[in-house]
């Protein structure tokens, strides 16, 4: 594995300071482990065993939830392809260097490369949650009964194969949505909110995109002053798609960890002020 390059400016980064010491370490750690492409097997058991080999205190449920806490400030993007999770640390084209021609794992939005992969969604691999997953003790029964079915009938039927897509395309639809309504400081009407998000029916590469943008404007100073009062409505965020106004780096470059730098190379213009009480404000 070559070595990975550590900045001196994660002793100033806001995201990086949002992370307990556990959580720090768990992405000091993906950071040697991930392929030149910042990508990994996204299964907490893999994780675990590649972080900590030798500390047997450290469990796969604290990997999942410092993963959880990871991909909530922007480090890290979960997703899905053909059933499999994988991750991605967001920027990692901006601080390492990348060597080899090709990742060993699937980049989030890409097509299954086999004709024949059950696909996730429409589009390929999509963002998902972490997946901490329920209770193994609770959940084996359930396990146990499903596998009997599947070994007596031989296989899936279609109906069931078509199901198990359409659960994967909703768990990452929400999953999407979950990380944007954690970060949106304005979090008023989440049904209508959840809606707007179903109507944009947004891919990995724009959440990623969709999440920078709020972040950045977060720190702005038209959506700061008088404790947010002019943020706007976070449906009318979305319906209007007013993260494409703000000046990111290119796709596959920018997280939170970054937008400090561009807010002083790239001022973000004054937008003009929200109606109070208007509607959709």
């Amino acid at each position: 594995m070559p070595n990975r390059i550590i900045k001196e400016s994660i002793c100033t980064s806001d995201t990086v300071d949002e992370l307990n010491w556990f959580e720090e370490v768990v992405f000091y750690r993906l950071m040697v482990n991930c392929d030149d492409y910042g990508r990994m097997d996204g299964r907490p058991a893999i994780i675990k065993s590649r972080l900590f080999p030798l500390k047997s205190s450290v469990t796969e449920h604290s990997v999942c939830e410092a993963l959880e806490r990871l991909a909530a400030v922007g480090l890290v993007l979960m997703y899905a392809c053909s059933g499999r999770p994988y991750l991605q640390l967001v920027t990692w084209e901006r601080h390492q260097r990348i060597r080899n021609q090709k990742s060993k794992y699937p980049a989030p939005g890409a097509a299954p490369s086999a004709p024949g992969e059950l696909r996730t969604t429409d589009s390929g691999c999509q963002p998902t949650a972490v997946g901490c997953g329920p209770n193994p003790i609770q959940s084996g029964s359930k396990s146990e009964s499903k596998s009997k079915s599947i070994s007596e009938s031989g296989s899936l039927s279609n109906a069931e194969r078509e199901s198990g897509a359409d659960a994967c395309s909703c768990a990452a639809e929400e999953a999407g949505f979950a990380q944007f309504w954690q970060i949106y400081p304005k979090q008023h009407d989440e049904a209508g909110a959840r809606r707007a998000w179903a109507r944009l029916a947004p891919d990995a590469a724009l959440i990623a995109r969709i999440l920078a943008a709020v972040r950045r404007q977060s720190h702005s100073k038209q959506w700061t002053k008088e404790d947010g009062l002019y943020v706007p409505h976070p449906v009318r965020y979305l319906d209007e798609q007013r993260f494409k106004s703000v000046r990111l780096p290119a796709s596959g470059s920018f997280d939170a960890a970054v937008l400090d730098d561009w807010e002083n190379r790239y001022p973000l213009p004054a937008a003009p002020q929200e109606q109070v009480g208007a509607a959709g404000s």
